[in-house]
């Protein structure tokens, strides 16, 4: 009988997801009133949200807890915030005392900030504000803060009401992926439906665990929303108004409009360009392989631009000899620059970015794989962007210097934010004798994949080096053997960025001729959890593609209603794959010893070239 476990899987979710955003609310700090409590000599500017009053009491309790607290920034919750935003903020928390470097959380009501955060970020304070605006404001300021920022709940500070009209871009604003939201709102709700004509005694036990999780989340933690009553006794009705409401909310913030503008301008340009075709940005074929030079080459897939959809084919081929698996024909000159315009930066700065702040696992181990052999005292990291692996590698290595090195803007922008001492923008070959033993590491991390031509790459590398320096690399591994069961969906092929996959034994073979003793590798543990759930998303992205990219056409009807029923089938898989990735792939990681990437080690010895 499918009632029985249909509402135990029901009761079971909504518990676990209950205690789980609880545990968020409860570790939120309530400020304490300010008393004799002093700031000190620091001053703090505030950037208040329209329609929100921040009084006197708690300025400057927030300012006393800064200062006890050695924070630069503190983004202050109001106790009384809507419930609504109250649980779409307990739901975007993972460490609500520290947030961490960039990954900023914000309640869209008030902040303090200490003025130079604000000025390196190039912010003022402006007459008026948005919620959302507020929130992106704060997720900036936070990548200049370090980790030297905080949420906190001001007892005395009053929200304003909620305009459900504005939850859509309040949720954009938080760095939420609206179709996915929405689609995962209906799943409990769905579910009571179908336990309702299944069994309705079962169902009334379901609906009163749905009813009874607001209170579950929120009772005696430092919040008390407002609406949490209608909230939770009216709740599938609420539910259903929220939804509807959020689904149809076409208010767009200051930074909605900004992001707009940007496809808006891009559009010409890639009309354009497209115009004339994609063909002319692949080079004719080679007919040898690049690393070994041997002519047995076979094709191992044909794919697409899974990420943003630009148009056009791109083949990989795998070397019979030596196994190296290189893009042929690859992109001109002309070519990279279409494709990873716009990808970076401009219109996909902020996915990228998002992206990169959910991967702090991974930088701590590739910071902690030095730790048996040296201490480093300056670091270079190449292909840095905006150096998120070194903002969180100095929670392992607290008195180095990092510096990075990236073609881009974002590596200067790294450095104003104080993730960096240095930044060095421009290509690695060209820098290396500028900067030639000046760092006793170099790292690489998902970086010889992108480029033309890995050999020059390693000799910049062992260039700059000193006797005694590490080089450590990091790759996608094409050895994984679920790399193939997901064909062009597993994410590492990466097309039309990726150009080189190599092979562990051919990097460690690259390392050895160039005089580099190898001291590690790391298989199983740099092997990242995400196969099954990006194969998901991917496939079910290209079904639905945001058609509000300036290189696709759009289509209204298509984007609004065909989007949201494919993401209704499409976010249940996504989380069936995020389960697999834990459990199947976890466990063939471990019992093979191997993974989706791989790590290796390398000391520059008295043999060593450059």
């Amino acid at each position: 009988m499918i009632a029985i476990p249909l509402a135990g899987l029901l009761i079971g979710g909504l518990l676990l997801n209950a205690s789980r955003l609880r545990g968020r609310a409860a570790a939120l700090t309530e400020l304490d009133a300010p008393g004799d409590a002093s700031a000190g000599d620091r001053a703090f500017r505030s950037l208040v949200a329209e329609g929100v009053v921040l009084d006197e009491e708690s300025r400057q309790a927030a300012a006393a807890y800064a200062h006890r607290q050695d924070h630069d920034i503190v983004d202050l919750i109001p106790r009384d915030l809507p419930i609504s935003a109250a649980r779409d903020l307990v739901r975007r928390i993972s460490r609500p005392d520290a947030d961490g470097p960039g990954n900023g959380v914000g309640a869209g009501s008030a902040l303090l900030g200490v003025p130079g955060v604000l000025e390196r970020a190039n912010v003022t304070e402006p007459d008026a504000i948005s919620t959302p605006d507020l929130i992106n404001l704060a997720r900036r300021l936070k990548h200049y803060a370090r980790d030297r920022s905080a949420l906190a709940v001001a007892p005395a500070l009053r929200a304003v009401p909620d305009d459900l009209a504005r939850r859509r871009s309040r949720l954009r604003a938080g760095g939420t992926i609206v179709p996915i939201d929405l689609t995962l709102a209906l799943v409990p709700f769905a579910l009571l439906v179908v336990e309702a004509f299944l069994s309705w005694p079962l169902a009334l036990a379901c609906l009163a665990v749905y009813c009874l999780q607001p209170y579950l989340i929120f009772a005696g933690t430092a919040l008390r929303p407002r609406g949490l009553h209608l909230a939770a006794l009216a709740r599938p009705l609420y539910e259903v108004y929220v939804w509807m409401r959020t689904a149809t909310g076409r208010w767009m913030s200051e930074t909605d409009r900004r992001d707009a503008a940007l496809r808006t301008d891009a559009r010409p340009y890639y009309d354009a360009e497209l115009a004339k075709g994609v063909e002319r940005f692949l080079k004719p074929r080679c007919e040898t392989c690049p690393w070994c030079g041997a002519s047995d080459l076979s094709v191992v897939l044909r794919g697409q631009d899974l990420i943003y959809h630009k148009p056009g084919t791109f083949t990989l081929e795998r070397c019979g000899s030596c196994g190296h698996i290189f893009q042929n024909p690859r992109l001109t000159s002309a070519g990279l620059d279409f494709y990873y315009r716009d990808f970076y930066d401009g219109i996909g700065a902020a996915g990228a970015e998002s992206v990169f702040m959910t991967s702090s696992h991974e930088y701590l181990g590739r910071a902690r794989m030095l730790k048996p052999f040296a201490t480093p005292k300056r670091w270079l990291d190449v292909g840095s962007g905006h150096a998120h692996f070194c903002a969180t590698a100095r929670e392992v290595w607290p008195d180095t210097v990092f510096d990075g090195l990236d073609q881009g803007a974002e590596i200067e922008e790294a450095a104003r934010r104080g993730w960096i001492e240095h930044a060095h923008r421009g290509m690695f070959p060209d820098l290396a004798d500028g900067i030639q033993g000046m760092y006793d590491v170099v790292s690489m991390h998902h970086y010889l994949e992108h480029t033309r031509a890995p050999f020059v790459e390693l000799d910049a590398a062992v260039k700059i080096l000193p006797l005694g320096g590490y080089l450590l690399i990091e790759l996608p591994d094409p050895e994984w053997r679920l790399g193939r069961l997901f064909g062009k969906y597993w994410v590492p092929w990466f097309q039309p960025q990726h150009q080189h996959m190599m092979p562990i034994g051919n990097l460690k073979e690259a390392l050895t001729d160039r005089g580099l003793a190898l001291v590690a590798e790391e298989r199983a543990s740099a092997h990242q959890r995400n196969d099954f759930v990006t194969a998901a998303y991917l496939w079910f992205a290209g079904l639905a593609p945001d058609r509000t990219l300036p290189w696709l056409a759009e289509r209204r009807r298509v984007r609004h209603v065909g989007r949201g029923l494919i993401w209704t089938v499409g976010v249940p898989t996504v989380l069936v794959g995020l389960l697999l990735d834990h459990t199947v792939g976890a466990f063939v990681a471990r019992r093979s010893g191997t993974g989706n990437a791989y790590r290796v080690l390398a000391r520059k010895g008295d043999g060593a070239h450059g």
